[in-house]
């Protein structure tokens, strides 16, 4: 196995998990601090941290069109930095406004992590091994937000919250400038200049043309919009209220819903393998990942219960994740990065969606109250458990018969 292929591979899982840990650790850890700093309420804040989503899902067509036609280095490199830059932006902004702004900057340069993944794999690896290989990278992503969430509920008890977040943004600044002189363009296979000659419009017309892919995204963003929503962004609060703990506690919790993500990425690839079918994995664990938000949601657990449960909902919500093997054993190798663009947009409007309605719900059922309670969170997450139940409605109506032989002849 070529040994730059894999240094590139690990350097887009460095940077997926950079850009998610702190895309996740910011909202959630720092969720009271930006109430107070920016004077905003519950939507207020909401509708911040959507404009990352909104951000991200907008340009996740462009992207793949990008990364399908220009160099993986120069992608990389950029979007660490800029990424990077945005984080000292946001967190520097002295108002909302200028806040928004950052936050849209931060979107479209995290808009290139997952598809650059995705592409790397598809490009350099075996088809047989696509689910596998993305498995794991995404898995080792995933130790971004089970790093990043409880370092920074640690850090900002300590020193001051805009140091930590800044001396994070220095830090993935250092990152970009070691791709940049540890990977040469000369060590990279030009995939893309087979593609240049495509038209854009009819490169999305062919992936769009299919509903496979449609319905399959659809699912997607229904269960990535609830995991997402809760996740990374009112997870802590929730617990903090619901379950009665600290915040550093709920910070801690939460690691244990990405550290289920990090098995949940292998697993279900390995599962798919076994029982030679993505969709019947999926539906069965999407069923799962909406009983373990239910359960998380609504009872009032214990600190070591509330742990295993959200590692157990961690691992389910990844049958989001076998949308993408899914999509590229489907579609022509010249056009993977393109799906996985058109496939992640469906899937990033849920998580747009919802973290609006989830504070939108939040400031409906306080109504006049000075406070949230753990019934306004409550009531919250109905709309996250509803969202689940939808996408698996919609993926068993998709007929689709994949066995494993039948993904290596389309390999």
């Amino acid at each position: 196995m070529n040994k730059k292929r894999v240094f590139l591979l690990l350097f887009c899982a460095l940077f997926f998990a950079f850009q998610y840990g702190m895309k996740s650790a910011i909202p959630n850890v720092l969720n009271e601090n930006l109430r107070i700093y920016f004077k905003a309420n519950a939507t207020q804040i909401g509708f911040l941290f959507s404009l990352s989503f909104l951000a991200y899902t907008t340009m996740q067509i462009p992207t793949g069109l990008i990364i399908d036609r220009i160099s993986v280095k120069k992608i990389i490199v950029l979007s660490f930095f800029f990424f990077s830059l945005g984080l000292i932006a946001f967190v520097y902004s002295p108002n909302y406004v200028y806040a928004t702004i950052s936050q849209v900057i931060l979107g479209v340069t995290s808009s290139f992590a997952l598809i650059m993944l995705m592409k790397v794999t598809n490009d350099y690896f075996s088809p047989k091994k696509v689910a596998i290989v993305s498995g794991l990278a995404m898995s080792a992503g995933g130790l971004g937000p089970v790093i990043c969430n409880p370092m920074m509920a640690h850090l900002t008890l300590r020193f001051q919250w805009q140091n930590v977040v800044t001396c994070c943004g220095l830090l993935g600044i250092l990152c970009a400038a070691i791709v940049f002189f540890a990977i040469k363009e000369k060590d990279l296979i030009k995939h893309t200049a087979k593609n240049k000659s495509h038209s854009i419009i009819q490169d999305i017309k062919t992936v769009i043309s299919d509903n496979r892919y449609i319905r399959i995204s659809i699912f997607s963003m229904t269960v990535w919009g609830a995991c997402s929503s809760f996740c990374d962004a009112w997870g802590v609060p929730l617990l903090t209220y619901v379950h009665e703990i600290p915040r550093e506690e709920a910070a801690f919790a939460i690691s244990f819903a990405y550290t289920g993500m990090i098995i949940g990425s292998s697993l279900s690839a390995f599962l798919s393998e076994m029982f030679n079918s993505y969709k019947k994995v999926m539906l069965g664990e999407a069923v799962c990942f909406m009983i373990s938000l239910g359960i998380i949601s609504f009872a009032h657990l214990s600190i070591i219960s509330l742990c295993i449960i959200l590692f157990v909902m961690g691992a389910f919500a990844m049958s989001q994740f076998l949308a993408f093997p899914l999509v590229l054993s489907l579609c022509d190798k010249k056009l993977s990065a393109t799906v996985t663009g058109i496939v992640n947009t469906i899937t990033m409007l849920g998580c747009t969606i919802l973290v609006s309605v989830i504070g939108y719900v939040l400031d409906w059922s306080k109504g006049t109250n000075p406070t949230y309670s753990a019934i306004d969170y409550r009531c919250s997450m109905i709309a996250s458990v509803a969202s689940v139940l939808v996408g698996i409605v919609v993926l068993a109506s998709v007929k689709i018969t994949l066995s494993k032989n039948t993904r290596r002849k389309q390999g």
